[in-house]
Formats: C-alpha cells, sequence, structure tokens
C-alpha cells in the first residue's frame, strides 16, 4: 500500500497533461506529495543521485506515473533505467499512453511496467482513473517498503 506521505513521480513532458493531472489527482483526494521530472535526462541525474546516496528522502518516489512519448529518451528507455537501477527497481511504474497497441503494451510488461493505462481524454475520466489509483494502489496493493 502507497502512503498518504509518500512521493508520486510523474515523468511528463507535456505542461499541459501534467497540470491537469496533478489537478485531477487532488479532486481525486489524493495528497501525497507530486513530484516531476519533465525530460528523460532529468530521471537518468535522479538515479545518479539515488545510486551514489545523495537522493534525499524527499526526492525519492513511492510511486511512478510514465509516459511514453517523450523527447530524445522515451519512456520504454526510461523504464529501462529505472528498472536497471537496484535501490528503485522495486518501484511500482504505471505507464500511461495516448497509444496502447498491444504488441507495445506485451514490450512494457517484459520490461517491468506494473500497469498500463491509455490516457483518458476528458477531465472527469481523468479523475474517475486517480480515484481509481487511489483505491488500487493506495488501498488494496502491499508494496516494498520505499526505504533505499
Amino acid at each position: 500500500m502507497v502512503s498518504e506521505k509518500t512521493n508520486i513521480l510523474f515523468i511528463e513532458d507535456n505542461d499541459m497533461d501534467f497540470e491537469l493531472a496533478k489537478r485531477a489527482f487532488r479532486l481525486a483526494k489524493l495528497n501525497n506529495r507530486i513530484l516531476r521530472h519533465s525530460t528523460g535526462a532529468a530521471v537518468l541525474k535522479m538515479l545518479e543521485k539515488n545510486a551514489a546516496g545523495t537522493l534525499c528522502p524527499k526526492e525519492r518516489p513511492s510511486l511512478i506515473f510514465l509516459d511514453l512519448a517523450m523527447p530524445k529518451l522515451d519512456g520504454e528507455d526510461i523504464l529501462r533505467a529505472i528498472r536497471a537501477d537496484q535501490k528503485m527497481q522495486e518501484i511500482p511504474v504505471i505507464i500511461l499512453s495516448g497509444r496502447g497497441d498491444q504488441e507495445t503494451i506485451n514490450q512494457l510488461y517484459k520490461l517491468g511496467a506494473n500497469s498500463f493505462m491509455v490516457k483518458p481524454m476528458n477531465f472527469d475520466d481523468l479523475i474517475a482513473f486517480f480515484q481509481l489509483i487511489r483505491d488500487y494502489w493506495f488501498h488494496v496493493m502491499r508494496l516494498p517498503s520505499s526505504q533505499p
């Protein structure tokens, strides 16, 4: 179970998508601290800090939402990097994407995605989506400790 005291990381390059997600997240009554990285390079820097032992607890996520369509370093490559980090590989990664072909979904699960969800197309559906996330990941699931 993810605690409301833990950090949630959004890896999303689109400012509007992030702001809508953040607003829907709050309307779904999720009160976690929200972190954001808008580039693959920023995620790699976080992973480097984690490997060096210099990532502070306020920067360490307990749940990650990952957009697939990222510039330069795409979502698949970012997922590979997260899963290659021994200190972060247990953190659940939920893929959010506008595309959902079965071949891509199969590949992402093979790479270690915990869930794949197509981004809702309207705001009410986005709120309902985060309510489902709240119920499942915050009340039902039991997860490993987020301690490094």
